[in-house]
């Protein structure tokens, strides 16, 4: 008794109109750019009214959204209307449903695609073949070799959420967008395959050192308003880059006490991207995605997380549970935070990253100059499940991990230049250390970051480091992406 419209619209305005013409019964849905989320409108069921003269009249159903943000560039505004959804209870059988018919505006385009997802990619689990060697597909150096004025190597790399394109920071205060080759979309690699030299799509620059950089979590490459990323620098507030023409989409100011504006250290979109989270020194900061400028709430750690304090290295949002959000701070203790404080615990040194498990139940930590590797449960926040031994992590610089996207494995790069793969355990009686169980020499130097493909068995590497006496260390400065299956 119901149907499911779905709808994807890059235009300003468009409006759905579902007539029925037997019972004349109308029903208009008025959708402004509803883009951003590949947008599954949820099943609509139609109401028969209770008199004839209200089916004779037209009358229209008011219908209540939950809006999705706006994202503004120079020339559009995109926003959302999701989650509509009329009673069912008083659907009357009689109502013929398949005489309704669906009148779409020009321009509008159908997709058949799950309305439960926030994308087109594939949610299936890949598999992955740990027992050989990876193959290399291809890999970026050229533009990374050092000059007299940077060392220009990498600073970590990031799918984006729909698994065409790769984020890539570096030395040279730029970001480059790679394009996964479009040979392995179909999954397999063709047998005339080569490996090749990956060149960048995009190239972004920045005024300062790059601190961080996140991609809009709904991002969705046949949709172009939703293709964006954030990044802050030194110096400089946090920009929102477009990821087609690399141009500046919307600045988000931030303020001290004095009223001066402020570098973040991390970034990151909150609250299914309707808000960006920021971290400072002592301080976390709230923008409204929809409104670039100053910011609208300010988290003072003083007050509010009187145990914790330093600088904010990073900030990630739980997956299952918008809202509620992990961050970590470079004076050796973890925050958790969902409208308040929830509560902190400490580490041996300073966090530069944290990780929730698909699940939502777990967190993952690691920490600069020494080799700790945590999982937390949150059930229990506080109490440790295991520590992941064998991680070469003995510098100051970030060392990057992942996790699969069923959960089952973690993986992370060195200063050894190997990447190690740990699996976890199914069962509730966890370990207290887990040792890899594969590893394999991807680099002569630091691999500083990994990210696994979400549907591909796919990962990519970025390496490289801040040489002083290059006669006793190979640099290696560059990108790469292997194949695992």
């Amino acid at each position: 008794i119901f149907r499911k419209i779905f709808i994807m619209e890059s235009e300003s305005i468009s409006k759905t109109s579902l007539v029925e013409d037997e019972n004349k019964l109308h029903m208009e849905i008025e959708l402004i750019n509803p883009a951003i989320e590949n947008i599954s409108i949820n099943p609509i069921f139609i109401k028969e009214t209770e008199n004839k003269q209200a089916q004779s009249s037209n009358n229209e159903t008011n219908v209540d959204a939950i809006q999705r943000p706006n994202i503004t560039n120079d020339t559009n505004e995109m926003s959302i209307d999701h989650a509509l959804n009329i009673d069912e209870s008083d659907v009357s059988s009689e109502l013929n449903i398949e005489k309704i018919e669906a009148n779409l505006c020009e321009e509008t385009e159908i997709y058949n695609v799950d309305s439960t997802s926030k994308n087109t990619t594939n949610n299936s689990f890949c598999s992955y073949n740990w027992t050989v060697s990876p193959k290399l597909i291809c890999a970026a150096t050229k533009e990374y070799q050092p000059t007299a004025f940077c060392e220009n190597f990498t600073k970590g790399c990031q799918w984006s959420p729909d698994g065409t394109c790769l984020l890539v920071p570096s030395e040279d205060f730029r970001i480059r967008l790679y394009e996964l080759p479009r040979a392995l979309y179909s999954g397999e690699i063709p047998s005339n395959f080569t490996t090749f030299d990956l060149k960048a799509a995009l190239v972004v620059k920045e005024g300062g050192l790059i601190y961080d950089s996140c991609w809009y979590p709904f991002m969705n490459s046949w949709d172009p308003a939703t293709c964006c990323f954030l990044s802050t620098s030194k110096e400089s507030p946090i920009h929102l880059w477009d990821a087609f023409t690399g141009k500046l989409r919307a600045t988000y100011r931030a303020y001290n006490d004095v009223d001066e504006v402020k570098a973040s250290i991390s970034v990151q979109f909150i609250d299914s991207g309707k808000q960006i989270l920021c971290g400072f020194k002592n301080t976390l900061q709230i923008f409204d995605t929809n409104r670039p400028g100053r910011q609208i709430t300010t988290i003072n750690f003083k007050k509010d997380f009187p145990n914790t304090s330093g600088l904010v290295s990073c900030i990630r949002e739980n997956p299952l549970m918008p809202g509620l959000v992990a961050f970590g701070t470079y004076s050796k203790s973890i925050g958790l935070y969902k409208d308040t404080p929830i509560c902190t615990f400490k580490t041996a040194n300073g966090v530069t990253q944290v990780e929730f498990s698909p699940c939502g139940t777990k967190l993952y930590s690691a920490v600069r100059r020494n080799n700790e590797f945590l999982c937390w449960d949150l059930r229990n926040p506080g109490v440790l499940l295991y520590s992941f031994q064998k991680r070469q992590a003995d510098t100051n610089q970030k060392i990057q991990f992942d996790i699969t996207n069923n959960g089952h494995h973690v993986i992370s790069g060195g200063t050894d230049g190997k990447i190690v793969i740990w699996e976890l355990f199914e069962t509730e009686n966890y370990k207290e250390d887990v040792n890899p169980k594969c590893e394999f020499k991807v680099s002569e130097d630091c691999v500083n970051g990994v990210s696994v493909h979400k549907n591909l068995p796919i990962i990519a590497t970025s390496s490289g480091q801040r040489i002083y006496d290059t006669e006793e260390v190979k640099r290696d400065n560059s990108v790469r992406l292997w194949w695992f299956n």
